[in-house]
């Protein structure tokens, strides 16, 4: 399989902006600093290894097709140039850096779908959403109670059988897979996945098995 750099980067983001965005239980919807922050394209996930270990791109957040990052000088932006990459373009920090939040109470479900928000685990007494912090700021401003998320976030442990062909589009899913067993003819797959990447499995019809809330 090959190696999925986008679920690593997406997620270490979610628990890295979520502490540096706290202060005494108090959410703030402010980016951790006001460095200048650039975007570019890229056609392939692979290509952020090369951005990160040769170019020395301090990368902030992968959104594909883009790339959003920090850097030190005028130099890093020619070499980007000259590896034939388009011209980076200045981008807002709110957009740039994302956060996860805790949605609690009544909530406008529409409204939610339509903001760009991810929600990445259902819970009985709220939602945990992510987003960029310009997206939850219009959220918030438009009446959503939205909190400091107090916990660390876990997936859930799954357990799905699937057929031979759709391991690569579970794992494309950013599923991290423990173990993949043959299973009379299909796949039985166990690992660990937020609610949003179960609903993605579910939409390709097969089952999901729920067999730990949290990991």
């Amino acid at each position: 399989m090959k190696n999925s750099n986008l679920k690593v980067l997406i997620f270490a983001l979610i628990l890295v902006n979520a502490v540096s965005c706290k202060h005494k239980q108090v959410l703030i919807l402010k980016p951790p600093t006001d460095s200048l922050v650039y975007a570019i394209k890229v056609d392939d996930a692979s290509e952020i290894d090369v951005l990160h270990q040769q170019l020395h791109l301090n990368i902030i957040r992968v959104q594909m097709p883009l790339v959003y990052f920090h850097v030190k000088n005028n130099e890093t932006l020619k070499l980007l140039i000259d590896a034939g990459y388009s011209q980076p373009v200045n981008s807002k920090p709110e957009d740039a850096y994302n956060l996860s939040v805790k949605l609690v109470g009544k909530y406008d479900a529409e409204r939610l779908k339509g903001s760009g928000v991810s929600v990445i685990n259902n819970e009985p007494d709220h939602l945990l959403v992510y987003g960029s912090i310009a997206k939850l700021q219009a959220l918030k401003n438009a009446g959503f109670n939205l909190q400091v998320t107090d916990y660390e976030i876990r997936p859930r442990e799954i357990k799905v059988t699937v057929k031979e062909q759709d391991i690569q589009h579970v794992y494309d899913l950013g599923v991290d897979i423990f173990t993949a067993v043959k299973d009379s003819g299909n796949y039985t797959i166990y690992g660990s996945a937020f609610d949003f990447q179960i609903d993605s499995i579910r939409n390709m019809k097969y089952r999901v098995t729920i067999l730990k809330s949290k990991i």
